[in-house]
């Protein structure tokens, strides 16, 4: 089954499946995110694809702070593909996970060559580094290695609290 809900700069797409749901989100949480509207649905895994939230503003961190309260009562909260935006507002505000994990994100690199790309990275297969606040390497295209974009002290702060809440 798959449900679809719109608040004027944000998408969410609801897929259910036998022992999971998938809740997919687009745009930016704002003041128009109304949590109390999107259905919270008992699963053993709720997964949360988050590649493409573009910012959250204050009055929208409090709807998702909100809704990841009433979620993780229905099951185990697992975030993919969290965009930059996500991982900044999970280091800033550590209950925006719940007591949910970071299964993927998304880290900022630039290239001296002028390229900046935002690379996916699986949080298991990186943990060593992760924990150790070391940012996995990239190649960029052109051939030269990509630099971290971003100070790995604290954009990698997530992981520790993940371990916390977990």
């Amino acid at each position: 089954m798959v449900k679809k809900l719109s608040f004027s700069n944000l998408d969410i797409t609801i897929e259910e499946q036998a022992d999971s749901i998938c809740y997919t989100f687009s745009g930016e949480v704002d003041e128009n995110f109304n949590q109390t509207q999107v259905p919270r649905i008992r699963k053993s895994k709720i997964y949360l694809e988050l590649g493409n939230i573009e910012q959250f503003n204050s009055v929208g961190i409090r709807e998702w702070l909100l809704f990841i309260r009433d979620l993780k009562k229905q099951g185990s909260l697992v975030f993919k593909s969290c965009s930059v935006a996500v991982i900044d507002q999970i280091n800033m505000v550590p209950d925006s996970l719940g007591n949910g994990v970071v299964e993927s994100f998304y880290a900022p690199y630039y290239c001296d060559c002028g390229k900046e790309v935002n690379k996916l990275i699986d949080t298991a297969e990186c943990i060593g580094n992760l924990s150790s606040f070391v940012a996995p390497q990239f190649k960029c295209e052109c051939g030269k290695n990509l630099e971290f974009d971003a100070l790995e002290e604290s954009y990698f702060q997530f992981v520790g609290n993940m371990k916390k809440t977990s």
